[in-house]
This record gives C-alpha cells, structure tokens and sequence, in this order.
C-alpha cells in the first residue's frame, strides 16, 4: 500500500451526447454548459453507435486542446457518454495519443442532450478551453488499488473505485471477475490472459457443470445488449494492454504484485 502525495491532479470533466435524428453532437462541461455543437458529419450511416462514438471522440478532442492550452504534460479526462454502445478500445488509444488517462461513465440523462436539439452550431473556445482542467489536492489518500489485496478483490477495486457505477454494475463485475479469476483450473497469469477470458464462449467450457457459475454466466450474457459486454470493456479500458500509461500499467502489474487465489478458492461443487 502506498500514499499520494500532495501534488495536484489535474481532472478534466465531459459530458457528451449524439442525436441520429437530429444528425447533431453536443460536447458540455461538468455544470452542463455548452462548449462545442453541430452536426455529426457525413460518417452516420443510420447506426445507433455512431452518435455516441462522434460525440465521445469530440469530447476527447477538446480535453486533449485543454490540457495542452494549461500547459500539462497529462492530465485525466472523465467522459460522460450517453450509451454503452461504444468502442472503449478505440476511445482508450484517442485518449491515450492525448495525453490522457480515459474514465467512461455512462450517464444516459447526461446535460449534453439538451444541446443536441439546439439550432445550428457551436465552436469550441480556444481562449477559455484551458479553464476546463481542474486541479484536485487529494493529500495522504490511498493508491486507487491496495497491492496487498488478493487478485480478485483488486481487480474489482481497478473499476468499481475509478467509477460512479450504480450497485447492479457493482454486483455484474463483481461476479464477472469471479468467474474469469477463479474458472478451472488455475487463474489467469496476467492481464491478457485474464482479458481473453472475459468471453461467454470460454467461460461457459470453463465453467460445466457449475450450476451456480453457469447461471451468473447467463445473467451477464443474456439480452441484446449483455452486461457482459460491457464488463469486458470496463476492464480493457482499464487494463488497456496497448498503453504504457501509469495507472494502464500499475493495473497490468496486479497480475505479479497481488496473492493469487488458491486452485480451487471460492468455487462451488460441481453438479452430481
């Protein structure tokens, strides 16, 4: 376990929205207020995904102008998307080339609807877009994940704490990561494994005869849109192999720092 020091972090806070029948994005601060808006562009094709996917690349965009306006070499963006229908991946290596550490949250009601309805458009401020990063003193506060904690608890902890996640997320990574974590016959021996178990295909072979698993499994999968899905991009974002960013590497490390699970801990008996 380690402690922070009283440097400033430097947080940049986005909410965006796309409307497919407008054709419209819109791009807000934390409080709301405008700050870029207009059309989607020629790219739509009629896809639910590509609003949101404008929007949030918008979004990255102007945070990575901001944090070069203040002057700092890095900065961390909180990005409000209206959807899970995103490419995480992708929006990680935008946010990654800018200089930023990435925290999706989904918040469907987000303040930058509002401004998708509004009449023509709105270009970003080059004189003011500077204003958008905050610096935040977090004195004597913990590391976001305790190295001391077993595997499972600290993979949990690598999203569940970096997010405002309602408690049914909570409980679906909580039980994704058990079933990824603890799956026969011995746990994942580092990120890219551990990331390539996050498939319904590979846990269900995993996991026969576990009646117990098998019904989490299908819960998480189940639906036109599975939790697990979106799970599994919570935890690329996160662990973002492609990235030599700080926290992408310290949440890869877990793998080697963390108590790995006994074969055989915390599984449920096979059916008779």
């Amino acid at each position: 376990m380690t402690i922070q020091n009283d440097a400033p972090a430097r947080e940049i806070t986005l909410a965006v929205a796309g409307d497919i029948v407008a054709g419209t994005f819109a791009v807000t601060d934390r409080y709301g207020r405008p700050l870029w808006y207009g059309p989607l562009g020629r790219d739509t094709d009629g896809e639910r995904v590509v609003p949101a996917m404008t929007a949030a690349m918008h979004g990255i965009r102007l945070a990575a102008q901001a944090r070069t306006a203040a002057g700092i070499a890095h900065a961390r963006l909180r990005l409000l998307v209206p959807s899970r229908l995103v490419d995480a991946r992708r929006l990680t290596e935008a946010a990654t080339a800018g200089a930023l550490d990435l925290d999706l949250v989904v918040e469907p009601d987000n303040p930058a609807h509002a401004w998708c309805t509004t009449y023509g458009r709105l270009e970003w401020d080059p004189s003011t877009v500077a204003e958008l990063v905050e610096y935040v003193v977090r004195p004597a506060e913990l590391d976001d994940v305790d190295d001391t904690l077993p595997l499972r608890d600290a993979l949990e902890r690598l999203v569940v704490d970096r997010s405002a996640l309602p408690t049914e997320d909570r409980h679906a990574i909580a039980a994704l990561v058990h079933l990824a974590v603890d799956a026969p016959p011995t746990p994942p021996r580092d990120a890219d494994e551990f990331l390539r178990r996050l498939d319904a295909g590979w846990l269900g072979a995993a996991w026969e005869g576990h009646d117990l698993e098998l019904s989490l499994l299908d819960a998480l999968a189940r639906g036109a849109n599975p939790t697990l899905s979106w799970c599994e991009l919570m935890f690329i974002t996160a662990l973002a192999p492609w990235s030599g960013a700080e926290p992408a590497v310290h949440g890869r490390g877990l793998f080697t720092r963390t108590a790995q699970p006994r074969a055989g801990m915390a599984r449920t008996l096979p059916r008779s």
